[in-house]
């Protein structure tokens, strides 16, 4: 595990997700920092995908509206909103525009799946 890893605003670098380019991400805290905790800043742009989240979400809105339409109801994600999402939710994200802050447990969730 990496020390203590200090993010200035301005330096992240924003990744397509290859499955969904209008989902980017910002990976301030992944597995090269922690097994149990990642999180990310993530945008979305003209988006809308389908996923099952593999593992415990949580997502907070900085900027703009994402909509998370799930089997318990839709939740507008507006700045100052936060939301939990427990492993095995099936939902799609929409937004014209988003930006969001993103805690993801646990953070080795691609090896434990079997994506790695």
């Amino acid at each position: 595990m990496s020390p203590i890893k200090f993010i200035r605003d301005g330096s992240r670098t924003f990744e397509p997700l290859a499955e969904a380019p209008a989902i980017r991400i910002a990976r301030d805290v992944g597995v090269a920092e922690s097994d149990t905790m990642a999180c990310n800043i993530v945008t979305f742009e003209d988006c809308e995908h389908e996923w099952t989240v593999l593992y415990d979400e949580y997502i907070y809105g900085l900027d703009g509206t994402l909509l998370l339409e799930t089997k318990e109801g839709d939740f507008e994600i507006n700045p100052g909103d936060g939301i939990w999402l427990p492993k095995g939710t099936f939902m799609i994200y929409r937004a014209a525009w988003a930006s969001t802050f993103i805690a993801v447990y646990p953070a080795n969730w691609r090896k434990l799946e079997g994506f790695e």
